[in-house]
């Protein structure tokens, strides 16, 4: 490589003779830059397609960017490299070595050396390909410290759009792009560095591949679009390792089912439908009963408890809807004639509460919320049952008052061993299941007092399992035999809320047996997310594989947080698939390449995914499609699925946990419909607001 700088030469041929002088002699000097630093050191590399008998023919800003204002060639590495002459109006080497000291010789080496704006650079492979890329020669940029950048004529390229780095293997990226919204590009350069050194590949191509390349580390990508009138501005991503339960996930493919699932918007202009997120449900009779949760978008940020869970918009309505007919009827749990409490009322209109329907009768424990007695933020300790008939004719107004045992309420014991922290069914942000007679919930957190960034509440981070005693007609309801795993929980597995819970079905020589999974969640180390899943059978223990020391665990890459969902489980395979219907994710399937591309901020998606449990309990995601494009006033596009809840269409045949039964499904069938959560205008830091729109779910025989 050459490593004096252009400047530091100049002294030497002042020193030797005048200008004049030196024109006389017949030495050219090559424009030098004042002030000009080697801002850039790199590896050119060319795309194979590029790799042929043909030469490639380059300019500046193909190489280095509009940014440095010349380069010149440090080695070569494959082929040759030529610069065109216009004076003898032919190629010359563009990599000559200097053969003495001279001062004179030094700058026509320098000369032949350095491309500048109009230059044009020529390689020859002089081979066959080597490979995705071929290595050919390296290059320093030069900047000039004062100045600015040409000004680029409108023919240039734009910029190129959509630029991404997707993990698409263990240690393999794939760096990728759209074409420019104008000008005709004809080539493409990429430019990759970790800090310690450069590479640059030139392409024709919208796609360059890096592997090796490992997934610990910190890489910036840039690319710029050119054709024969000039380059655009540079396009830039990056990648940095991330902070998750395991850096690496297991990768996601392409849908490989024998069916399609199909989601689409339903109109729903004729009914009035209430805005709801992070709410309670059930179904009687066909309808759909929703009560608790909230009526706007996802909480603020501020230092203000009041500003980012405002209590004007927590949800006091019952809300019954029927599908078929899109009737609605909503009755507000304040109404005298429910005959409940402040405190009740209250506990009903908690955000993030945990419920489980057994028949006609819905139970929901805990929820955090603004409680109008005490003037504070806290996460209830109460366990609800409601009466599903009773509450749906007050609903409906077919009666006037709210039976007096439809709404019965108990609250949790404190732990006398240590157990569990705070009340028993203080809980916010997890799952409550039922196997067979028992009932568990499952992980979440006690959070007292106004959210604040940066204040946590305690994670359970444990199952508790308990049996519930219920006599609607005698007006009694309690709970016993409480069991608690891990005692005093363990952070280390189980600090995880605001998560997909579902049953699951696996497949045993007397039948499915059904237990129950937990995926990801958050927050691993304070502000990460989890990865591994954890599986929950009927004993109420908690199981989790460790990464570490089993290296091939499933490690799930997409839609880790709680999401509207879909359990389909088929008998004659004992195959378990859980559809996870967009919500927030840690990974967004690009799939221009098959890859993920990591996103540190988690942001809100459409990708729609399915978890897929074998009949030897290994996990594999699989990527399906995404809701359909639907957009705000000002023409944004809106992401769906955070905090909202699927309901079973009515004559679906389902096995114990509610889950479908895939065998059923023979021909094209409406599964049921995504309600409700969080509608968001970007994916990150946009506006958001609570959903009131339905979107039907499809299943369609065959694969695409």
């Amino acid at each position: 490589m050459l490593s004096r700088r252009v400047e530091q030469l100049e002294p030497r041929l002042a020193l030797a003779a005048d200008t004049a002088l030196a024109a006389d002699a017949g030495v050219s000097r090559p424009p030098l830059i004042p002030t000009a630093e080697a801002s850039l050191e790199a590896t050119v590399f060319f795309a194979d397609s590029l790799v042929g008998p043909q030469a490639v023919v380059l300019s500046k800003s193909q190489v280095v960017g509009n940014d440095d204002l010349a380069f010149s060639v440090s080695s070569v590495v494959s082929g040759s490299v030529e610069k065109w002459d216009a004076s003898s109006g032919s190629w010359i080497d563009a990599s000559p070595m200097p053969t003495s000291g001279n001062p004179q010789e030094l700058l026509e080496v320098l000369r032949d050396r350095t491309i500048f704006e109009g230059d044009r650079l020529r390689w020859s492979a002089g081979g066959t390909p080597t490979g995705e890329r071929t290595e050919a020669f390296g290059v320093v940029g030069w900047s000039e410290q004062a100045g600015s950048t040409p000004s680029i004529p409108a023919e240039v390229p734009t910029v190129v759009e959509d630029l991404a780095i997707a993990k698409t293997g263990d240690d393999a990226f794939t760096l990728v792009w759209d074409r420019p919204t104008n000008g005709d590009a004809t080539s493409y350069t990429a430019t990759f560095s970790d800090g310690s050194q450069t590479s640059i590949t030139i392409t024709d191509a919208t796609t360059v591949g890096y592997q090796p390349l490992s997934p610990v580390g910190s890489y910036t990508f840039t690319v710029t679009a050119s054709n024969e009138v000039g380059t655009s501005d540079a396009s830039q991503t990056s990648y940095a390792t991330p902070i998750d339960q395991t850096i690496t996930t297991t990768m996601v493919t392409p849908w490989s089912g024998a069916y399609q699932l199909v989601v689409s918007e339903v109109d729903t202009e004729a009914a009035s439908l209430p805005t709801l997120q992070s709410f309670a449900k059930a179904t009687y009779d066909g309808e759909w009963v929703m009560l608790a949760g909230r009526t706007n978008g996802l909480h603020n940020f501020t230092a203000d408890g009041i500003k980012n869970f405002p209590p004007k918009y927590q949800n006091s309505d019952v809300w019954v809807v029927d599908p078929a007919t899109q009737q609605v009827w909503s009755r507000s749990l304040t109404d005298a004639s429910s005959g409940l409490s402040q405190t009740q009322i209250d506990s009903l209109s908690a955000t993030n509460t945990l419920w489980q329907q057994d028949g006609d009768t819905l139970f929901v424990a805990g929820g955090y919320v603004y409680d109008s007695t005490t003037n504070n933020f806290t996460t209830y300790n109460a366990l609800t049952a409601l009466d599903l008939p009773s509450v749906v004719r007050w609903v409906k107004g077919e009666d006037a008052t709210l039976g007096a045992n439809a709404i019965l309420q108990v609250a949790g014991d404190e732990a006398t061993d240590g157990s569990y922290e705070g009340g028993f069914f203080q809980v916010t942000g997890g799952g409550l299941h039922q196997l067979e007679d028992r009932f568990f919930l499952v992980f979440g957190q006690n959070f007292e007092g106004p959210y604040i960034p940066g204040r946590n509440g305690v994670y359970t981070s444990q199952v508790r399992s308990f049996d519930i005693t219920y006599d609607m007609a005698g007006g009694t309801l309690g709970y016993e035999n409480v069991s608690v795993s891990p005692a005093g929980g363990d952070p280390s597995l189980f600090r995880r809320r605001d998560l997909n819970t579902f049953p699951i079905l696996t497949p045993s020589a007397q039948g499915p047996v059904e237990s129950v999974v937990a995926l990801a969640g958050v927050f691993y180390n304070g502000n990460a997310v989890w990865t591994t899943p954890v599986e929950i059978a009927a004993d109420g223990v908690p199981q989790t594989p460790d990464p570490v020391t089993n290296p091939d665990a499933f490690r799930q890459a997409m839609n880790q947080y709680n999401s509207a969902k879909v359990g389909l489980y088929s008998p004659s395979e004992g195959v378990m698939t859980e559809i996870l219907l967009g919500g927030i994710s840690a990974n967004v399937f690009d799939t221009r390449v098959d890859g993920l591309v990591y996103d540190s901020q988690y942001g809100f998606t459409n990708q729609i995914t399915a978890v897929i449990r074998d009949t030897a309990g290994l996990y594999s995601q699989e990527f399906l499609g995404s809701y359909p494009e639907v957009t705000d006033g000002d023409g944004s596009l809106l992401h769906f699925g955070a905090s909202a809840e699927f309901f079973v269409a009515d004559g679906i045949e389902t096995l114990p946990g509610g889950i479908i039964n895939l065998d059923a499904l023979t021909d094209d069938t409406v599964l049921g419909y995504v309600f409700g959560g969080i509608a968001s205008n970007k994916p990150n830091f946009g506006t958001t607001v609570a959903s009131s729109l339905i979107f039907e779910v499809r299943f369609m025989a065959g694969s695409v």
